[in-house]
C-alpha cells in the first residue's frame, strides 16, 4: 500500500501581511476623509441655517419701523440710511447699542433704529454666531454682478428690493487649500436673500 504524504502547510509570507496592512491602510484613509466631508458639510449647513435666521430676522425688525421703511423707500444714490448698512464699515463703538437699555433711557425711534440695527451687527460679528461674519443690507435691483457673482459692495440703491447679504469664513474643502476656488472665504457673500421684494407693499399710507 502507497502512502502518501501530505504537503507541508504554507504560512503567510511577511510580504502578505505588508500587502493587506498597506490595503487596510488605504481602507482607513478613504473612510476618514468621507468623515471630513461629512463633518465640513454639516458645519456649512449648520452656519447658512443660522445665517438665513439672522437675515430674516432683521427684515421682521425693519417691518417693525414704519417711519424707517418710508426712509428707505424714498432713498436715493446720494442719501443714507440707518437701516441700510454693511457690518465691515458699522461704527458700533461706544453706548449707542444701549441707547434704549435701562428704565431711566429716553428711547425715541431713532434711537430704537440705532439699538435695535447695532444689536443685531454685533450679534452677526460674534464668533459665538458665525466665524468672521458679515452682513450688508441694501437696496440692489441686481444683487449679481455681470459674471452672476454676489459681492459686496455694488448695490445700486434702486429698485423696490431689499437684500440681506450674508458671508463667513469657512474650512478648506478636503483636498484643497486656502487659494482654491472652494474656499469658503469671507471675502464674498454666501447668498443674498430677499427681506423685502416689494419695498412699497410696506410703506406706511
Amino acid at each position: 500500500m502507497k502512502i502518501r504524504r501530505s504537503s507541508p502547510q504554507r504560512g503567510v509570507t511577511l510580504l502578505e501581511v505588508l500587502v493587506a496592512l498597506v490595503i487596510f491602510a488605504f481602507g482607513l484613509l478613504a473612510a476618514a476623509g468621507l468623515q471630513l466631508s461629512s463633518l465640513q458639510a454639516a458645519q456649512y449647513a449648520s452656519n447658512s441655517g443660522v445665517a438665513t435666521g439672522m437675515a430674516r430676522e432683521y427684515g421682521e425688525l425693519m417691518q417693525m419701523i414704519p417711519s424707517g421703511i418710508n426712509a428707505t423707500y424714498n432713498a436715493d444714490s446720494s442719501s443714507t440710511n440707518s437701516l441700510l448698512f454693511d457690518t465691515k464699515t458699522l461704527d458700533i463703538t461706544g453706548t449707542a447699542a444701549n441707547a434704549c437699555a435701562g428704565k431711566s433711557a429716553i428711547c425715541d425711534t431713532a434711537k430704537f433704529i440705532t439699538a435695535m440695527r447695532n444689536d443685531w451687527a454685533k450679534r452677526v460679528q460674534s464668533s459665538q454666531t458665525l466665524p468672521q461674519g458679515r452682513a450688508e443690507v441694501c437696496r440692489d435691483s441686481t444683487p449679481r454682478n455681470s459674471s452672476d457673482d454676489l459681492e459686496w459692495g455694488g448695490c445700486d440703491k434702486a429698485g423696490e428690493m431689499v437684500v440681506v447679504k450674508m458671508g463667513w469664513l469657512g474650512k478648506p474643502l478636503a483636498g484643497t487649500t486656502e487659494a482654491s476656488p472652494d474656499w469658503m472665504t469671507a471675502d464674498r457673500p454666501r447668498f443674498a436673500v430677499s427681506v423685502m421684494a416689494n419695498l412699497k407693499d410696506y410703506v406706511a399710507n
